[in-house]
């Protein structure tokens, strides 16, 4: 008799055997340069908070001076150690561009696509351009998620 096969068990969170999101969020750019993106099932108060000129985060990672590579690697190591450590409220500077080539930053585009699509977006439930505060368009703050 041949033996049954267990069917596969994945976490809501990650895609099969890739590690890629199941979920990926949905990003809206204003014209004023604000970003934002959440998954569907995000309410839409987590945004506000994000908003918020008194949101105090819990770490921050700064990717000044690196490559797109390094910047997508370096934030899936941040964000990853953050929600394991219960870090929820988190800062990643991407900088503004003004010392880049032509002056038109490359990281910030970058890390909305890894936070929204790739690896990095198992752990964020949502994320913003920062409040002024906090680095405003040369930064996004995100809220991480509870549990994987």
């Amino acid at each position: 008799m041949p033996n049954p096969v267990a069917p596969a068990i994945h976490d809501r969170t990650s895609g099969p055997a890739t590690g890629t999101p199941a979920e990926t969020l949905l990003v809206e750019r204003e014209s004023n340069g604000i970003v934002s993106g959440k998954r569907r099932s995000t309410h839409a108060s987590i945004l506000d908070v994000l908003e918020d000129p008194k949101l105090e985060v819990q770490a921050e990672c700064d990717l000044h001076g690196q490559t797109a590579r390094e910047a997508e690697r370096e934030v899936l190591r941040f964000v990853r150690e953050s929600q394991r450590d219960g870090k929820r409220w988190v800062l990643v500077i991407v900088g503004k561009g003004l010392h880049s080539p032509g002056g038109k930053g490359t990281l910030k585009a970058n890390i909305i696509d890894a936070l929204s699509k790739r690896s990095p977006a198992r752990f964020v439930l949502a994320f913003r351009t920062a409040p002024r505060h906090l680095g405003g368009t040369g930064a996004l703050v995100a809220r991480l998620v509870d549990r994987l």
